[in-house]
């Protein structure tokens, strides 16, 4: 499978599969295409809006220690930032149903990461372009994903705990799963085993490796962290045996709203040939990849490719996620 996506045209590819004996991964091609490295199983790579699991376990975890209800309005713990804040609630910004503008939408925000990639952006930044725009409609009136919502639940988290998000993260998740291989980079992180990552930005040029200039800082708590495979897995194994959250918050999180069709809360449900499942998928330009994992937590699998939608569609990594889950 990893091979076929190499031939489709991505400079290499990781499937990785969890049951609840072993672990299986299959590689192909390169991590590093100008050094010709190969790609390794255990490699680290941007897992882009993976994060928003992360950072819905943060959030759910401190409704349940009583500092914060996620049926609360954003404005009480971010107050005067958000307009209509008041109105909307933490449940819609977690399942993408307030109506916040989508700032990764903005054309004029797009050409500012695209001019000047290694710049370090703050949240309010990237918020004062998703304020520009009007709401797509009223809040929980309807779903629009939305990589606002996530900014603003990093800034309510780091509120509420008077603590930075990569700090709630290193302690209440990375630590205590042992997530080795995990982080939340605010600069641009490279290492050994850091895949490097490639996107065509010209419609009849090859393919470029952002890696080394594109700065991670504009996803923030939408999506900023680093990990592999294993870790993914792992994370996902815990969320789903309840070793992550209380019951009730993790019912929460499976739970879509009506008016959410698939999501929950920064996880969404599937149905597959063996059975309900649970991930996500997660795009950082030069970064793709998706998790999913059956309902009662025994097994998950991985597929990521370091190349943008220029090369292997969204169908493709999603039909082969499936087939490792189910079959691998």
């Amino acid at each position: 499978m990893a091979r076929d996506l190499v031939k489709a045209g991505a400079p290499g590819a990781i499937v990785y599969v969890r049951t609840p004996t072993a672990a299986r991964a299959g590689t192909a091609g390169y991590a590093d295409r100008a050094a010709h490295v190969s790609m390794r199983a255990a490699d680290r790579y941007r897992i882009a809006s993976l994060t928003k699991a992360f950072v819905s376990v943060v959030i759910l975890q401190l409704e349940a220690e009583g500092k914060l209800d996620i049926d609360d309005p954003v404005e009480k713990y971010v107050p005067g930032l958000v307009p209509n804040g008041g109105a909307i609630t933490l449940r819609e910004l977690l399942n993408h149903t307030s109506g916040l503008f989508d700032y990764t939408e903005d054309q004029a925000f797009f050409n500012a990461v695209l001019s000047n990639p290694s710049r370090v952006w703050a949240p309010h930044e990237v918020l004062a372009y998703a304020f520009s725009h009007p709401p797509y409609f009223g809040p929980g009136s309807n779903w629009h994903y939305s990589n606002t919502n996530y900014i603003l639940l990093g800034l309510v988290a780091e509120a509420v705990t008077a603590t930075p998000i990569a700090q709630s993260l290193q302690e209440r998740i990375f630590t205590p799963l042992a997530l080795a291989s995990t982080s939340f980079p605010l600069t641009i992180d490279l290492d050994a085993t850091f895949v490097h990552g490639y996107a065509q930005l010209l419609p009849s040029g090859q393919a470029t490796d952002v890696t080394p200039v594109l700065s991670p800082s504009w996803a923030w708590a939408a999506g900023g962290i680093v990990s592999n495979a294993r870790d993914v897995t792992t994370f996902y194994r815990a969320l789903l045996t309840g070793k992550l959250l209380r019951a009730a918050q993790l019912k929460e999180m499976e739970q879509p709203a009506p008016i959410a069709g698939t999501y929950g809360l920064g996880i969404s449900t599937s149905v597959t040939k063996c059975g309900r499942t649970f991930g996500h998928d997660g795009d950082f330009t030069a970064w793709r990849n998706e998790v999913m994992s059956t309902a009662n937590g025994r097994r998950q699998a991985v597929v990521m490719v370091n190349i943008d939608s220029s090369h292997v569609s969204w169908a493709r990594i999603n039909a082969d996620v499936k087939t490792a889950l189910c079959r691998g």
